[in-house]
């Protein structure tokens, strides 16, 4: 039996999560794949969660503040961020800012 899903990400609804950042969000399985646009000047609060999570940066800059520590990161970067760690993230840059974050388990409230 094959349980393989499949789903085009362009054809999942946008929705704005945070006055100037939009999220799509997947769920399959024990897997939550969300992908945040920021625009500039968007700010996403400080907050944690149970959920191990995994950002990635697809595009553009963002300020990432994980437990206290400020990091930038642009395109290719990475961070882990383990359950219940505060977290906030910030689009201070002139450009758009997207990213691809994975969650497991999948986050029961999206934020």
């Amino acid at each position: 039996m094959n349980d393989a899903q499949h789903l085009n990400l362009n054809s999942v609804e946008e929705v704005e999560a945070r006055p100037g950042i939009f999220r799509k969000t997947i769920t399959m399985g024990s897997i939550q794949v969300v992908q945040y646009r920021y625009l500039p000047g968007s700010r996403f609060e400080a907050h944690d969660h149970p959920e191990e999570q995994m950002t990635i940066v697809l595009s553009g800059r963002l300020e990432f503040d994980v437990d206290g520590n400020k990091t930038p990161f642009e395109q290719g970067d990475v961070v882990h961020i383990p359950p219940n760690i505060p977290h906030s993230a910030i689009n201070s840059g002139l450009e758009e800012a997207l990213t691809l974050n994975v969650y497991h388990p999948p986050r029961r409230n999206a934020p």
